[in-house]
């Protein structure tokens, strides 16, 4: 959901078709390796340390929410480049979480690899139908987008502080 609603506030640039398949191919493998590495490592790591993904996470979309609310009120509102960096980092931003899912995931489904390629094809399908949403959008809505997306990502990450 979380790669739905940032791709979904990317849609209103102008995002080539190539751009949209890269960046929801390395969302779909980063919510595939995440949620494998939490289940190696995410136990001791979130066990051991004060570190919660679920603050680390809140914090982003925060940031995120704020960006973009305070973009709303900008003259020319400015988008991230999805470069390589910004694909990473989106990418990155959308997957976090998955680190917390790859905890329990062994103890609730036998077969990972299953879980993992389920997980990493319908993140990236989420990734592309948010890119077209919110290219629609922003043709009927304009700028108003910007505030739809902030919204959107503000509640989302109330909403992961509350779960």
């Amino acid at each position: 959901m979380d790669a739905f609603a940032l791709s979904l506030s990317y849609g209103i640039k102008n995002v080539s078709i190539k751009n949209v398949i890269i960046t929801a191919l390395t969302v779909g493998i980063f919510h595939f390796f995440m949620p494998l590495l939490g289940s190696f490592i995410g136990t001791p790591l979130f066990e051991y340390t004060i570190i919660r993904p679920r603050f680390v996470l809140f914090l982003v979309f925060l940031l995120l929410s704020i960006d973009m609310f305070v973009q709303f009120f900008e003259e020319k509102p400015k988008i991230r480049d999805l470069n390589v960096i910004g694909t990473l980092f989106f990418a990155l931003s959308v997957s976090f979480d998955s680190l917390s899912v790859g905890l329990g995931l062994k103890y609730i489904y036998d077969n990972i690899l299953t879980a993992l390629l389920s997980f990493c094809t319908i993140s990236a399908i989420f990734t592309t139908l948010g890119f077209f949403l919110g290219k629609k959008l922003s043709e009927k809505i304009g700028k108003y987008s910007f505030l739809a997306g902030s919204i959107s990502l503000f509640l989302y990450s109330i909403w992961i502080l509350t779960k």
